[in-house]
């Protein structure tokens, strides 16, 4: 099931994103639920991925503030292994923002990342580049993560598309400079789950102070050491081991 939220009335233009590689993006299209089928997660936005199955993410359009809510799931270790996900903001700058900048060292820093996801819950984790290279709304995406080619994603809408359609991918990836070599497929091998079953799942309480960074108290008896210069999923596997022990 695909999910779409906000798509716009008989007789109302779609709203098109600026800024993503892809032309005329639009993000209520874009919206629903997307397979991370296979990756590649070099540098900081990789850390605390590595181990991490079934990965997908949710995203809705937020029309009246021109963005997209995304809530991204992994499944640690194995297809049995415990949860974690976190819920960002992609918005992108467009002419009238570039006209408000206060310097052209400002500006210029502007047009090289247009598109950005930020974590509004984890104000010291730092927003990360977010660009649609390319997608058809309906089966593929190619999402890059990083101002250089160390982190791009294969999306499909659904979760085991087949090998061809990731060598696909991967190939087209290649042209346009990575290495596919380094593109390593991300397993899907969790009990399928409906999106009314995955609705649920958000819904829950635990679920949601963990999206949104609100832990209750853990009754520790020392401290715990939390790297901000680690990444967000980093992070969160280290609250996530300590909230469900």
């Amino acid at each position: 099931m695909i999910l779409r939220l906000d798509t716009p009335s008989d007789g109302d233009a779609p709203f098109m994103m600026e800024g993503m590689t892809a032309k005329n993006f639009n993000p209520a299209r874009y919206a629903g639920r997307w397979f991370e089928v296979a990756s590649l997660k070099r540098g900081f936005a990789g850390q605390g991925q590595e181990d991490c199955h079934c990965t997908q993410g949710v995203y809705s359009f937020d029309e009246k503030n021109k963005s997209i809510q995304v809530d991204t799931f992994c499944v640690h270790g194995s297809p049995d292994g415990y949860i974690t996900g976190i819920r960002g903001v992609v918005k992108c700058i467009g002419d009238a923002d570039l006209a408000m900048a206060e310097s052209e060292e400002e500006r210029q820093e502007m047009i090289a990342s247009k598109c950005f996801l930020k974590f509004p819950f984890l104000p010291f984790i730092p927003k990360e580049p977010y660009d649609v290279i390319e997608t058809d709304y309906d089966t593929f995406a190619l999402v890059s993560g990083a101002k250089d080619k160390s982190f791009v994603q294969i999306y499909s809408r659904t979760p085991n598309p087949g090998p061809q359609f990731i060598e696909k991918y991967k190939s087209y990836l290649a042209d346009i400079g990575y290495n596919a070599s380094q593109i390593k497929d991300t397993p899907q091998d969790c009990e399928g789950m409906s999106m009314g079953q995955l609705q649920q799942m958000m819904a829950m309480t635990g679920m949601q102070e963990a999206l949104t960074n609100r832990f209750p108290d853990l009754e520790l008896r020392r401290p715990v050491q939390l790297n901000p210069f680690t990444s967000v999923f980093d992070t969160f596997k280290k609250l996530l081991e300590l909230y469900f022990k």
